[in-house]
């Protein structure tokens, strides 16, 4: 008989002397081990030791209190120690255990969902004073951003400026015109500048719409201007334009008749030719008593004639100074030269200059030796009588300047000044022909051209003309107060 009967029915005997079964219900499975434990003649703390079970988790079982137990998957555990421990049968304590801790599950009553609507009504935008006062807040905050915006993009841009009179910046008149009326637009509230030759400036400033106009003087032949517009918040300048307005010098028609050819005299009885208007000719360089430091002097100014000439020489050479021609009175006839005029020996001046105006503007330019020099300005045209101009400078060298013409074909240059490659020569520079280039140095000046047959040299305004060989690939020294001096290079 086991344990378990020995429980339930004590020490009954079975059959006809059993005695009645009594209602006393079956002992729990803690109660069992509990009897188990007692049995043994072990406490719960000598229990834990034995099986490392902590002893509230004993008195737990013993007390059928899952409450106080951790996870059914430890307390399964457990169950299966502690029933080894006190020679129980694991697996009837667990069924036991299992069968009194199930908590028989509640049948819940079914209940239908509701039946769901074809569609879902819409609800209309209810705008709520919290609603409106916050989209007002984030319109305003939107605008703040987008003034910020664009202030920091007009601070950035440089101010606007268009010119449209004259139209395309360049314009030429009639030769009686002495105004023209500049007009654009820029900024609203631009400082408009416009500077003239000589540094004249003109200033206006743009209106609301930014429209502005100015009316500036004009000079026969070619005049220069420069404008610029600058804000007024940002204090920016817009770049510069230049605008050209040509006036053509008046071309005097020849009058009937002619002058006599050299040589041709007057027929007895017979009626002289009117004399030929002379040509006009105004000079803005250089002016009377330059002084040069390097010797190339520019020579421009306007005329109205088709060729210019200009020719240099020494006062000495020339016996004497004369004094600065005049164009003659209208129907006087022209005046003898006040001294005698002699012609440059060889040597003594450069060649002269032939420069062709453009618009009645001409321009160029003419290296000059050390010393003082008069220049002679001419002009002359057909129909015209030759009308020169004379200017006197002075030249002073400091240290040497060589000019380098590219006379008979390109050349190949590179150019050591004062013992260091001249900037942008450092794998050296092709010289087309008919090109220049000027160099100056303190000591020495080293060039080296890879056409020595083509290449000329100017050195201090005197022109040494082609020194070496056709072809060749040279190395000349220039020094100060020496003669150029071919080397074997650097």
């Amino acid at each position: 008989m086991t344990a378990r009967h020995q429980i339930r029915v004590g020490n009954r005997r079975l059959g006809r002397e059993r005695a009645a079964i009594d209602a006393t219900p079956a002992p729990t499975t803690g109660e069992m081990l509990q009897a188990a434990r007692e049995k043994k003649g072990v406490d719960l703390y000598r229990a834990e030791r034995d099986t490392k079970i902590r002893a509230k988790y004993l008195a737990a079982l013993e007390n059928s209190d899952p409450a106080e137990l951790p996870s059914p998957v430890y307390t399964k555990g457990f169950l299966r120690n502690y029933a080894l421990y006190l020679g129980l049968d694991p697996d009837e304590v667990l069924t036991r255990w299992k069968s009194e801790t199930v908590v028989p599950r509640q049948a819940r009553p079914v209940v239908a969902p509701p039946p769901r609507p074809l569609e879902a009504p819409r609800r209309g935008l209810i705008i709520t004073p919290g609603l409106f006062v916050g989209l007002l807040l984030i319109a305003a905050i939107l605008a703040f951003a987008g003034y910020l915006g664009v202030q920091l993009f007009r601070f950035s841009q440089p101010p606007l400026l268009a010119i449209t009179a004259p139209p395309n910046n360049l314009l030429q008149l009639p030769t009686d015109r002495s105004t023209y009326t500049l007009a654009g637009t820029a900024n609203p509230g631009a400082t408009v500048t416009i500077t003239a030759a000589g540094d004249q400036q003109h200033q206006v400033t743009a209106d609301a719409a930014g429209r502005w106009s100015r009316e500036v003087s004009l000079t026969k032949g070619r005049n220069d201007f420069t404008i610029v517009a600058t804000d007024a918040d940002t204090k920016k300048d817009s770049p510069a334009t230049s605008v050209i307005i040509t006036v053509p010098l008046p071309i005097a028609t020849t009058a009937p008749g002619a002058s006599l050819a050299p040589g041709e005299t007057l027929a007895p009885g017979a009626t002289p030719p009117p004399l030929l208007p002379p040509a006009q000719l105004a000079l803005t360089a250089p002016t009377e008593g330059a002084s040069l430091a390097q010797g190339s002097v520019t020579v421009s100014g306007t005329t109205d004639g088709t060729t210019v000439t200009v020719t240099a020489q020494q006062p000495a050479a020339a016996g004497g100074s004369p004094a600065p021609s005049s164009a003659p009175s209208p129907g006087a006839a022209p005046s003898a030269p006040t001294g005698p005029v002699v012609s440059p020996a060889p040597g003594s001046g450069p060649a002269p200059l032939t420069l062709t105006p453009v618009a009645g503007t001409f321009s160029g330019m003419m290296a000059l030796p050390a010393g003082t020099w008069r220049l002679d300005i001419t002009s002359s045209g057909t129909g015209l009588s030759p009308r020169t101009e004379s200017r006197t400078v002075s030249v002073a060298y400091s240290g040497v300047t060589v000019l380098v013409e590219a006379r008979r074909g390109a050349a190949w240059l590179k150019v050591w000044v004062d013992g260091r490659v001249a900037e942008g020569y450092t794998v050296g520079v092709i010289l087309k022909k008919g090109t220049s280039a000027t160099f100056t140095a303190a000591r020495n000046i080293v060039i080296r051209t890879g056409n020595a047959g083509g290449t000329a040299f100017t050195v201090n305004g005197v022109d040494k003309g082609i020194l070496g060989r056709p072809g060749g690939v040279e190395t000349w020294l220039f020094q100060v107060g020496r003669e150029p001096l071919r080397t074997a290079g650097q």
